[in-house]
């Protein structure tokens, strides 16, 4: 059967939808796990430079040195690498330790079918200089995405180094619209259904349309509570 297999779960907040100057189908703000769009939490917060991004997320600057101890232990059985959790409970420890006020905090996860799990994985193998990335790790486990969560719809996405670009960063939802019939929610600015966000992944993946490079596939996304 091919379920859904979670590629990781993600602290962010909301963030404004792309400008392009004039109006589109996006509402103002969007929910989205690509770095391209969006400021994610735990990213490579291995060092005191790389932690102090953390004070963006409401931590005060005297606890860098405690986050860096705290993240160490934890990087790669609980984290990885750049900014995946393996659990919406290490999101929720490093809220309870570190922030103490969450504020729009959230928690998004996102799940790809088994089958495209396979693809990644094939597609994807981990460089012998480097290490893995938290996401194809998260594949690796075949774990369903945690219940709980409310699910809110399907973003399309690039995978090579990780999860990349969105399918918004260049305003594709304008020509998929021309060519597929295909539109983003207005409420949510992900696509409603898996059938029409496979239909613009592989309309992407064509190359035709000149997007980014990488695997591109629907994700299911996910909120949970913080």
């Amino acid at each position: 059967m091919n379920v859904d297999v979670a590629g990781g779960y993600f602290l962010t907040r909301p963030v404004p939808a792309p400008d392009y100057g004039e109006p589109g189908p996006l509402p103002e703000t969007i929910r989205t796990v690509s770095g391209c769009l969006a400021r994610l939490g735990f990213e490579f917060w291995w060092s005191e430079e790389n932690a102090a991004d953390a004070v963006d997320f409401g931590m005060a600057p005297d606890q860098i040195d405690d986050l860096v101890a705290w993240y160490l232990e934890r990087f790669e059985r609980d984290l990885g690498a750049p900014t995946v959790a393996f659990t919406t409970a290490v999101i929720r420890d490093f809220l309870n330790t570190f922030i103490a006020d969450p504020d729009d905090l959230i928690i998004l996860g996102c799940a790809v079918t088994s089958r495209d799990a396979d693809r990644i994985i094939q597609s994807f193998p981990t460089p012998e200089d480097m290490g893995e990335y938290g996401v194809r790790t998260m594949l690796e486990r075949r774990q369903p995405l945690e219940p709980g969560g409310a699910e809110l719809g399907f973003e399309v996405l690039s995978y090579e180094y990780g999860l990349e670009h969105s399918w918004l960063c260049n305003r594709l939802e304008d020509d998929a619209l021309a060519e597929l019939g295909v539109s983003p929610n207005p409420r949510t600015g992900l696509l409603d259904s898996r059938h029409d966000a496979t239909a613009v992944a592989d309309w992407i993946n064509e190359g035709s349309i000149g997007a980014e490079p990488g695997l591109w596939l629907p994700w299911l996304i996910v909120e949970y509570e913080t």
